[in-house]
């Protein structure tokens, strides 16, 4: 199919659709829309809701590409992950050509929230042609006309996401702008609970902007990041009471409580009994918890 849309050379852009099954709706990764595309210089598209994930990669030129959370520079060779689900917007900076794909099905959700905690919105791989001949695969079998294999498709876009995860896993190209997984994070809190731990201060940690910092921490753990930090703290105050006779004020140093009153009051108010029953007693009571 061609393009119809201003700004997209019509001559020199294709594009397929492709309709799935139930059984691959409930089942597979599939693709929903693929194609390569030539963009004129000054090309923008922006949504605030498209119903899919979209995997690009920059054969040439240079995009623009803005989420809600960040703006970031794509160039030549790069890829662009997007949650379409949310707001994004992209503008093409000069002559550009796209190899690109809608995609969805049961894990897409996790897989774009594993490989962009990790990545961010552009990335490149270290060896992209395998990625690269997937996506290829998809754009001539949905191009031939004939009858597509669904868990053949399946196949394909696992493989090319599968591809992004192992980079995403093993780390981003030196020099190119890193953004620390979560695990790091946690293991960073861990170390320093006596310091601070301004929420600022982790997300410059994770090369995130602060709002999208929160977001990707509550995603991956549960908790907002104060919630998270003020109860590793008192899992360590709690640790601390029960195996030492440390005495409250220096226990609270050590675990970042900005003083014996305001520890006793959260502490309470956790696990329904004060520091000092609580050690005398020697085991946490059976009911009262919560995060704080």
């Amino acid at each position: 199919m061609k393009p119809a849309e201003h700004g997209i050379r019509r001559d020199e852009s294709d594009f397929f659709i492709y309709t799935p099954s139930r059984t691959a709706l409930e089942t597979f990764l599939y693709p929903l829309r693929v194609g390569r595309f030539l963009y004129e210089p000054g090309y923008e598209l922006a949504r605030s809701s498209f119903d899919s994930y979209l995997l690009m990669h920059m054969d040439e030129g240079a995009f623009d590409v803005i989420t809600d959370s960040e703006r970031r520079r794509a160039g030549t060779d790069d890829f662009v992950l997007l949650n379409c689900y949310a707001y994004h917007r992209y503008r093409a900076l000069e002559k550009s050509r796209v190899l690109w794909m809608h995609f969805d099905g049961p894990t897409a959700g996790p897989y774009f929230r594993f490989i962009h905690s990790r990545l961010g919105t552009v990335f490149a791989l270290q060896n992209a042609g395998y990625a690269l001949t997937m996506m290829k695969r998809i754009l001539t079998a949905l191009g031939s006309g004939r009858a597509v294999s669904e868990p053949l498709m399946a196949r394909y876009v696992t493989d090319v996401l599968t591809e992004c995860a192992l980079h995403a896993e093993a780390g981003p190209l030196p020099g190119r702008r890193e953004n620390l997984p979560v695990e790091d994070i946690l293991a960073y809190i861990a170390a320093h609970l006596h310091e601070p731990l301004s929420v600022g201060d982790l997300a410059d940690r994770a090369f995130m902007s602060e709002y999208h910092f929160i977001r990707v921490f509550k995603r991956e753990t549960g908790y907002t990041p104060y919630a998270y930090i003020i109860n590793a703290r008192m899992h360590a105050a709690r640790y601390k009471l029960i195996t030492t006779d440390m005495p409250l004020k220096e226990l609270c140093a050590e675990c970042g409580f900005p003083s014996v009153s305001a520890f006793c009051a959260l502490f309470r108010r956790k696990f329904g009994c004060s520091p000092g029953t609580y050690r005398n007693q020697g085991n946490l009571p059976s009911h009262g918890e919560r995060i704080g």
